[in-house]
């Protein structure tokens, strides 16, 4: 079996640092929508704890969807979601790739323009619907969703050097394969974000203005080691 040089959760936490420290404006500008979102969703678990504690049931009620409806609206939404998630991870390599370069508000959702919507949503449309289909297994499914994180980052390389792969799935294959060997390693760093979540629910939300650029820079900045450390094990 080939050896995988480890990548050090301690470098990748520095550089981000050192990354946001001199260019945090373009930090917030790449991951605003998420950051959006997660002030959302932490009033919404607040209000919920709230509602609990006061003694009211929050219940669904309404026309209940049928399966196929409801796993084709959560496919849709999770692919949307995800699609939000690279473009914010897509300003950031733009960011790395050049430094000097004004990056717009809009880059945060670049993942939406006429140009590339189409086939970066069938891309995330299809990574949801693989994971599905794992997650009747499980831990698999958690393996592989750490197998598929470098999608992103192969497709954002092909867009910025004007290069297209035969087929959409062969980005998941190209993540596959540079995460060969790595999911544990990838699993160490996403766990070590879990006391930054617990400051942003803490303070309301307010405390992710800094950490969602952070964490999303600290990933950019792994995804580019492991591609580095890949292409550097194919010319030896």
């Amino acid at each position: 079996m080939l050896k995988v040089e480890p990548i050090s959760r301690k470098r990748v936490k520095v550089t981000a640092k050192k990354q946001l420290k001199e260019h945090f404006k373009k930090g917030l500008q790449a991951t605003w929508p998420i950051i959006l979102f997660q002030l959302v969703k932490t009033g919404m678990l607040a209000f919920t704890v709230y509602m609990f504690y006061k003694g009211f049931v929050l219940s669904r009620s309404g026309v209940h969807d049928s399966g196929a409806d409801l796993y084709f609206s959560r496919t849709v939404s999770g692919a949307l979601g995800l699609l939000v998630s690279w473009s914010a991870k897509w300003s950031i390599i733009d960011a790395f790739q050049k430094p000097d370069r004004k990056l717009s508000w809009a880059s945060g959702l670049q993942g939406f323009s006429f140009k590339v919507f189409f086939p970066a949503f069938l891309l995330a449309f299809v990574q949801k619907i693989l994971l599905f289909f794992w997650s009747f297994l499980t831990l698999p499914a958690l393996v592989k969703m750490f197998s598929y994180s470098q999608t992103y980052y192969a497709y954002k390389m092909d867009l910025l050097f004007d290069r297209k792969q035969n087929s959409l799935t062969d980005y998941i294959t190209i993540s596959r394969r540079v995460m060969s060997g790595r999911k544990r390693e990838l699993f160490l760093l996403e766990l070590s974000f879990i006391g930054w979540h617990l400051v942003g629910i803490m303070t309301l939300g307010l405390a992710y203005i800094w950490i969602t650029p952070y964490i999303n820079t600290c990933r950019v900045v792994y995804s580019t080691q492991v591609f580095s450390k890949a292409i550097e094990g194919v010319l030896q």
